[in-house]
């Protein structure tokens, strides 16, 4: 066997060769590096830049995707990846309550990518909130209404009449779903098919006018609701969870029926999510907050963020609860939130915030999803800070609250003072409660993250 065997003889590089090598190789990773930095700074600059004298650029910039709605709609469809639930009637038991869900469904569908439900709760006695929400929103809207005894017959006749007599009653049948929730012992006084049966029937709409107007105390002394009569508490979380679990679409911005949102909220937060630059907030624990405000008495709602912005420049307009408990609504970046002028129709995010820190007793109003954590139904509007486990639980979760630059909430005219926001006995009850039972679970539940208080 014969071994075989090679060499390469290799010439070492001079040092002077070594050294060019390594300027070169310097040379091109700095060029590398300034090409990618320039890039960075074309698309930025790309996206912020709007060109003076040409109002619409900003508005066509969300519309990347083409200039039509279908477009947006297309885009939307599969960002979200969404399905459409069923709003068909069900009676149910939900927890200590019955529960008839889509005791009546608006007339009008929507897919769950193409709009934004709005889902509150009321009992009847705030049931003139709903065609005033209405004009401003123009979209579906989830009512639970807490309908205990007598109060079922008196919330189905209200139902009625905004169905079939209101001046706007095509609205209502368009874009509204209500459920009605009430204790397993305080049962309406008639068979529920009887209800259902009523709010399809012909009305006497001079009847009709006149059950409106002395239930809901326009002119005439104020009727005592069953809930009322019977000392019951009104069980707030019961009807924001239904509300919300029952609405149709995606995106759901769960609010009190007395707050107004400015109009055109919903094309441009849709616009401004579809956009690629926001879309990673879609991939993380992520919910956007409108900034909430009251109005006197007299004064009309604004329409826009300039005539808000009038009235608080001129004191007919303060903060939500300014006056009762100012941190539990001031929002992130809010001084730098009023200059933030917008003169189209565009939306972006303000500022992102945790529910940490000074901002720890914030209880925001935003949209967020069904997948958000639920309210606890145990704590009841007479207690007070309602929102305020949801909130801690939230904080825990890690989740990023995005301040929306042009969208905001007003409350129905009329400011609140702090004697009439005021329940000592119920409040130091259910604090006490949340505290030390609710803390507690939450902590078993999900653990503890420092900065985040109940």
């Amino acid at each position: 066997m014969t071994a075989f065997s090679s060499t390469t003889n290799y010439k070492p590089l001079h040092p002077n060769d070594v050294e060019m090598i390594a300027r070169r190789s310097t040379v091109l990773r700095t060029v590398l590096l300034l090409v990618i930095v320039f890039f960075v700074l074309f698309c930025l600059m790309g996206y912020y830049y709007h060109p003076a004298g040409d109002p619409n650029y900003a508005q066509n910039q969300y519309l990347a995707e083409g200039a039509s709605h279908e477009a947006l709609l297309r885009r939307l469809k599969t960002i979200l990846n969404c399905n459409t639930p069923s709003n068909g009637y069900q009676l149910e038991m939900h927890g200590s309550h019955y529960l008839l869900r889509n005791f009546y469904s608006p007339e009008r569908t929507f897919n769950c990518y193409e709009t934004i439900t709005y889902t509150t709760h009321a009992d009847y006695t705030f049931l003139d909130n709903v065609v005033p929400l209405l004009q401003r929103w123009l979209a579906p809207i989830s009512i639970a209404l807490y309908v205990p005894g007598a109060d079922f017959g008196r919330s189905v006749a209200l139902i009625q009449y905004l169905l079939h007599c209101h001046q706007h009653h095509a609205l209502v049948q368009e874009y509204v779903s209500f459920h009605l929730y009430f204790e397993f012992e305080h049962l309406p006084s008639r068979p529920i098919t009887y209800y259902r049966e009523k709010i399809t029937d012909t009305l006497d709409c001079a009847n009709a006018t006149i059950a409106w107007n002395t239930l809901l105390s326009n002119g005439a002394e104020p009727i005592p609701t069953f809930r009322a009569s019977n000392n019951l508490t009104y069980p707030v979380n019961v009807g924001r969870n239904v509300a919300r679990s029952s609405a149709v679409t995606h995106f759901v911005l769960a609010s009190d029926i007395e707050l107004y949102p400015n109009p055109e909220f919903i094309p441009m937060f849709l616009r401004m999510i579809a956009h690629p630059f926001y879309q990673y907030t879609l991939h993380s624990p992520s919910v956007y907050v409108l900034p909430v405000f009251e109005v006197a008495e007299d004064v009309p709602v604004p329409k826009d963020k300039a005539h808000l912005l009038e009235l608080l420049e001129r004191g007919d307009a303060i903060k939500f609860h300014e006056n009762i408990c100012s941190n539990c609504h001031t929002v992130p970046g809010y001084a730098e939130w009023l200059t933030a002028m917008k003169y189209d129709q565009t939306m972006d995010i303000h500022v992102t915030s945790k529910r940490e820190g000074a901002y720890a007793s914030w209880e925001p109003i935003y949209v967020g999803t069904k997948h958000e954590p639920e309210y606890d139904e145990r704590l009841s509007w007479e207690g007070k800070a309602d929102k305020m486990t949801q909130g801690y639980i939230m904080c825990i979760l890690g989740y990023d609250f995005h301040v929306l630059d042009n969208g905001f909430l007003v409350h129905r005219p009329g400011i609140k003072t702090i004697a009439q926001a005021n329940r000592p006995p119920q409040q130091a009850k259910q604090r006490s409660f949340m505290r030390k039972t609710i803390a507690h679970e939450i902590a078993a539940l999900y653990g503890q993250r420092e900065g985040c208080k109940i």
